[in-house]
């Protein structure tokens, strides 16, 4: 499987001759398959990261790897002891995952990886990353399946949006019935109908 790996480039040269030791640079310990394993940290997008995306402080790396060595978590699970369990549970095999269900995935690296394995990521000839960041996928993908579920929940969303934007007093907001008119201060009008907790109730299962 393809994961990107990002490295200071005074470390790039290293990295492409030498390979990337897992006794060196492994980030994290979790536990698989009931045991204390050391990870390097790799991503499933390159621009999973753009402030290293952007910066030419950092080489972006492409890393081909056999799959038994690599197992996909939810890194936004990780920076906190309150989901850190939940982050543990978010570890499956690459073929377990599903693109897009995870917010921020990263692939943990059990291995250390051969030289012949990296190389260096090209922005421009490379063949195109198929989605622009898994966060934006992950929110696409989010939003339609509750569009699916719930017939009225674009409107819904956007209603308590617009709501809150009011409340702020970023848009002017007039109650018609069950209507909502929502007037922008460069005059762009917004109608949708009023949503209250009530509403939001009926929705069962999530």
């Amino acid at each position: 499987m393809e994961v990107y790996y990002y490295i200071p480039v005074e470390e790039k040269e290293d990295a492409l001759s030498c390979g990337i030791k897992l006794s060196v640079k492994a980030d994290k310990k979790v536990v698989i398959n009931r045991y204390s394993t050391p990870c390097i940290s790799t991503l499933l997008n390159p621009k999973d990261d753009m402030s290293k995306y952007n910066s030419g402080r950092f080489a972006c790396l492409r890393i081909e790897l056999k799959p038994e060595y690599c197992f996909i978590a939810d890194k936004s699970l990780y920076g906190s002891e309150k989901t850190r369990e939940l982050y543990n549970h978010s570890i499956v095999s690459p073929m377990s995952y599903i693109f897009g269900t995870y917010r921020l995935p990263e692939c943990l690296v059990t291995c250390t990886i051969l030289p012949d394995s990296i190389s260096l990521m090209n922005k421009v000839i490379d063949s195109p990353v198929l989605y622009d960041s898994s966060e934006k996928l992950y929110i696409a993908n989010l939003i339609e399946k509750f569009n699916e579920d719930y017939p009225d929940f674009c409107e819904t969303a956007l209603f308590m949006f617009l709501d809150k934007l009011a409340e702020g007093g970023k848009l002017k907001k007039i109650e018609s019935g069950n209507m909502a008119v929502f007037e922008g201060q460069d005059g762009k009008i917004y109608t949708l109908k009023k949503v209250g907790w009530d509403e939001i109730r009926q929705y069962q299962g999530i």
